[in-house]
Parts: structure tokens; sequence; C-alpha cells
């Protein structure tokens, strides 16, 4: 099996029919899914590994939970470090 290197993409918003990511370390690449080839169950905001299979012409998505959850906390941390200033 041929795999393409997986990347990390950040669920940016569903809408009627797509899924729209966005590269966690380049927004200038957006992935747009159709809904029923988006096999997991992720909201906005969450971190996912995004791997294109070559043999079903589709996609295996991992959730990234513990990174999410990292990434959250830091984000709620610089928030409370700005309110304090």
């Amino acid at each position: 099996t041929l795999l393409v290197s997986a990347k990390r993409y950040l669920l940016h918003h569903f809408d009627d029919f797509f899924v729209v990511l966005f590269e966690k370390d380049n927004k200038a690449n957006k992935l747009v899914i159709l809904k029923d080839k988006f096999t997991v169950n992720a909201k906005e905001g969450d971190l996912l590994e995004v791997e294109i299979n070559q043999d079903k012409s589709g996609y295996n998505f991992k959730m990234l939970e513990e990174e999410t959850d990292n990434t959250k906390k830091r984000l709620l941390d610089l928030i409370e470090s700005m309110k304090k200033k």
C-alpha cells in the first residue's frame, strides 16, 4: 500500500455537504472533504491526523485528542494571562 504522509488538520467548520479543514502548520492549505467521506466523529476546533488512502481513494482520520486538549489549555492559559495584564 502506498501511504501518503499524514498531516495534521484543524477542523474549521461544516457546511451543507462538506467538512472544511485547515492544515495545522500551514493555514494556506485547505482540505475540503465530502461529509459522507468524513468517517470520524469530530467537532469544530478538533485536531485530526488525515491520511489520504490510495486504495479506497478516501481518507483515514485519527483524532488527536490529547494534543487538542493541550492546545485548548494553552489557549485558555494565554487568554487568562492576557486578562491579568
